[in-house]
């Protein structure tokens, strides 16, 4: 039987605060970068350029935060699973969170090496302007605008699996796993 802090998220069965404000920061700066990129589509080319801009200083925001999240993981295991949790939801649970900080060094890696070979310098929110990291390529750049779509296409489809597992542990199989990542 599984303990009140195993199913309840309490006590020592929680993430450190920093590891719990840093998934919803990259989480939130994710949906809405997908957001941005899928929503502009179509949008006349002031307001598109205006939210690409805004995509692409997120993108770099969440590489940084992805790498702070690593480090600060390296540092600070993450609480045990509770005992209800079958031990094959677990590894998939484990392959999952590896897929995830791939994708988050990944996708906006291939966007920076995207805009680089564009020869489209990467503002960041106005303060300072991202060096470049590869010099122009036009043939570079139409191969990582291709792979940057299909990462963050693989990233929105792992993003929607993640939550819905979140939402079926938590309502249907009642194991309180949210609580364990609840910044309240």
């Amino acid at each position: 039987m599984a303990t009140l802090a195993e199913t309840t998220g309490t006590a020592g069965s929680r993430y450190t605060k920093v590891a719990i404000w840093l998934h919803w920061l990259i989480g939130l700066a994710v949906i809405a970068n997908i957001g941005l990129a899928m929503l502009t589509e179509g949008l006349p080319r002031e307001t598109q350029r205006a939210a690409m801009d805004v995509h692409k200083a997120l993108g770099i925001a969440v590489l940084v935060l992805t790498v702070i999240r690593i480090l600060w993981r390296v540092g600070h295991k993450p609480p045990p699973l509770p005992a209800a949790i079958p031990t094959w939801q677990q590894w998939l649970g484990k392959i999952t969170h590896v897929l995830f900080y791939v994708l988050l060094i990944l996708l906006p890696l291939s966007g920076w090496v995207w805009m680089s070979a564009a020869d489209r310098p990467i503002d960041f929110f106005g303060l300072f302007t991202i060096p470049t990291i590869v010099a122009p390529n036009e043939g570079l750049a139409d191969v990582m605008h291709d792979r940057h779509e299909v990462l963050g296409l693989t990233m929105l489809a792992l993003a929607a699996v993640h939550i819905l597992a979140a939402l079926k542990h938590q309502f249907v199989d009642r194991t309180g796993l949210i609580g364990r990542m609840n910044p309240f």
